[in-house]
């Protein structure tokens, strides 16, 4: 009985006095957010999120495929096909030299939706440069119809690490209204960790 209420005195003492290790975004913390943008949407709302995180110091980079997709859905959609069916790792390049994702405390990723999943360059991505496990992941996806689970699920794969704040704009369906509020809780998700 002395033993325990001994060990129960060292166990609280240890746990009062003992610095509490915080694993939150702080001011100034270093975020990455690298994204990939066909028609512009992403690459907007990518932008966007800089003025809300003001707080932190964000480094901005663009996921680029070394071989073009077609501005011609029609000629684009079989090579996509093709890639999401076979889980192709395609080449990319980066607009903003990173050299590895060791840097920053938290990475945010903005992907369209393509056939339900995240296209081939966030795969490569994910691949190329993978998050930490101390590191936060946060996703934001445009698209116009389809649900998010697919997506998340690839991010999830390629990344090796759980999702931590999401967010899915759907342009053609949402007043700007509607994107505000999205974008404010996502703000705040991030603000959250």
């Amino acid at each position: 009985m002395k033993i325990t209420k001994f060990l129960l005195g060292v166990i609280a003492f240890f746990a009062f006095f003992l610095p509490q290790v915080s694993c939150a975004l702080e001011k100034n913390d270093k975020i990455l957010i690298a994204y990939f943008s066909q028609t512009n949407n992403t690459e907007r709302l990518a932008e966007d999120l800089i003025k809300g995180l003001t707080d932190y110091d964000v480094t901005l980079t663009e996921i680029v495929s070394v071989d073009p997709y077609s501005e011609n859905m029609e000629k684009m959609s079989p090579r996509v096909k093709s890639e999401q069916e076979n889980n192709t790792l395609i080449p990319i390049a980066l607009s903003n030299y990173v050299s590895d994702l060791n840097d920053f405390d938290a990475v945010l990723i903005g992907t369209p939706i393509w056939f339900n999943h995240a296209p081939a360059p966030i795969k490569s991505f994910l691949n190329a440069y993978p998050v930490k496990t101390e590191q936060k992941l946060c996703i934001f996806i445009t698209s116009g119809t389809s649900e998010p689970d697919v997506v998340l699920s690839d991010i999830e794969k390629y990344s090796t690490h759980k999702v931590d704040a999401y967010m899915q704009y759907r342009p053609s369906h949402e007043s700007g209204m509607v994107r505000g509020e999205k974008y404010s809780k996502f703000i705040n998700d991030i603000n959250a960790l």
